[in-house]
């Protein structure tokens, strides 16, 4: 129902420009229209994994009336779809209608086979995976400036390629931006064209979104795309907040206002002191937005910093001790080092055997390169707080347990590690009387757990022998 009630509050809160569109456009509103076939299929969380959201969009013959169906068609048997749920649908002013439904009482480590539409138009049969109860470790998926070239569909199937629970994608969605397609003012095909891309993927993992600034590029609509054609959890569809396991993730509008004593500045304190009081329960605070604080490709295409931004909310992930920042925009992939106010606050390299304990200040990263054009502007000399850098074509995914988080950038090219850190929310200090080594691989993947256990091993082994 909750679901239900934001759809409608969105199609009340569309502005002026529906009126406008309505009295300039042509507008065929046909009466006993067929259903359209269901596709654009993709995932959404509300945060509690027992539960996911299913939309995928129809083409319509009418921007005002959407005749085709909002059911889902469910089971642990893809041939047997035994469960129903049905949902509702959005429309902005374009033929694409945006159906949204939700699923409750997943059971958890159960893969889940599906198909949505209704009124004979149904579409294939896809799956996604719950996850197992209180899990060790949870996979976290990276995207940002992705669009529909060439490298966009390679970052598409390197990813299809690739296992997550949940991706988080910091804005420059689709680039349908003022002429679309290419088909004049107000085409909106390129929206349509992305997520049919983005299926392989979106339909098997949640994804969660932030808005850039080609979403509001998109004349004559705006962000209406971007709020009809994505869920989350609210309070609206710029900014937001939801616990995945023990991460708590932050989505905010680098679009709007952000200044302190704005709606969005307030809101952000507000959840960062909530998220920051529950560490006990939720130990980790992962931050995204589309333009990046820390960027240094400012030099010819590229951005750079975006002061202004950093000037207005810095503060409060310092004050709050956020984890983690992921930002798009350029067109690049960078890391800095823990850093506030461009003071460096740890050297650590962040390697497996220099990682970094509980950090005072967040760690920025800008990985706006899955497909859009390359920004060759890196500021030479590099700045102090930047630790990596690299212009090559990718994506990025973090392994996280209770207390360790590994963070990897994956090049399309060869699949290679273009760059990984390791990330520990405790002190050095609080390490027992072992090794910080031994300590620091039991607190990863129980891959590194038993990398750990076989070093142990062949060390013991070793020494047996030398004493015989």
């Amino acid at each position: 129902m909750l679901i239900l009630c934001k759809v409608w509050i969105k199609k009340l809160m569309r502005n002026s420009r529906v009126l406008l569109m309505i009295i300039c456009s042509s507008l065929t509103i046909v009466v006993g229209a067929n259903a359209a076939p269901p596709e654009q299929v993709h995932l959404a969380t509300t945060g509690i994994t027992s539960e996911m959201v299913i939309q995928w969009g129809t083409q319509e013959d009418t921007t005002l009336s959407c005749p085709s169906d909002s059911n889902v068609e469910y089971g642990t048997d893809s041939n047997e779809l035994n469960q129903t749920a049905s949902g509702d649908d959005d429309m902005y002013l374009w033929t694409t209608c945006t159906h949204t439904v939700l699923l409750s009482d997943l059971s958890p480590n159960t893969t889940y086979y599906y198909r949505v539409g209704g009124s004979g138009e149904w579409s294939d049969i896809f799956s996604f995976s719950t996850l197992e109860e209180n899990p060790e470790t949870i996979t976290i998926g990276a995207l940002a400036d992705h669009g529909t070239s060439s490298n966009a569909e390679e970052t598409t199937t390197n990813m299809a390629n690739d296992v997550f629970d949940l991706v988080i994608h910091p804005g420059d969605i689709s680039y349908a931006n003022n002429a679309g397609a290419g088909n004049g003012w107000g085409d909106n095909t390129v929206w349509d064209e992305y997520q049919n891309q983005i299926e392989t993927v979106a339909s098997k993992y949640p994804h969660m979104y932030s808005p850039g600034n080609h979403e509001e590029d998109d004349d004559p609509y705006g962000f209406d795309a971007y709020e009809s054609r994505f869920y989350n959890p609210g309070p609206n569809s710029f900014w937001y907040s939801f616990d995945y396991e023990f991460i708590h993730f932050i989505s905010v509008s680098s679009e709007h206002d952000y200044d302190p004593g704005s709606t969005q500045h307030n809101w952000l304190q507000s959840d960062l002191e909530t998220a920051n009081n529950n560490r006990e329960n939720v130990p980790w605070i992962v931050f995204f937005a589309h333009r990046p604080m820390y960027s240094s490709n400012g030099d010819g295409s590229g951005h750079g910093s975006e002061i202004e931004f950093r000037d207005a909310m810095e503060s409060l992930l310092y004050q709050y001790d956020v984890d983690l920042a992921i930002y798009g925009h350029d067109h690049h992939y960078e890391r800095t080092y823990p850093v506030f106010e461009e003071n460096v606050l740890s050297t650590s390299s962040g390697n497996i055997s220099d990682p970094y304990y509980n950090p005072p200040g967040p760690i920025h990263i800008v990985q706006g390169n899955a497909g859009r054009s390359i920004y060759d502007g890196l500021e030479d000399p590099q700045p102090n707080w930047s630790a990596y850098r690299e212009l090559s074509y990718g994506y990025t995914k973090f392994d996280v347990t209770k207390d360790s988080l590994h963070f990897i950038f994956i090049r399309n090219d060869d699949g290679s590690i273009g760059d990984e850190f390791w990330l520990y929310n405790y002190n050095v200090s609080d390490i027992p009387n072992e090794s910080s080594g031994s300590k620091m691989n039991k607190s990863l993947s129980s891959l590194g757990l038993i990398q750990t256990i076989i070093g142990i091993l062949a060390i013991t082994l070793v020494k047996s022998k030398k004493r015989i």
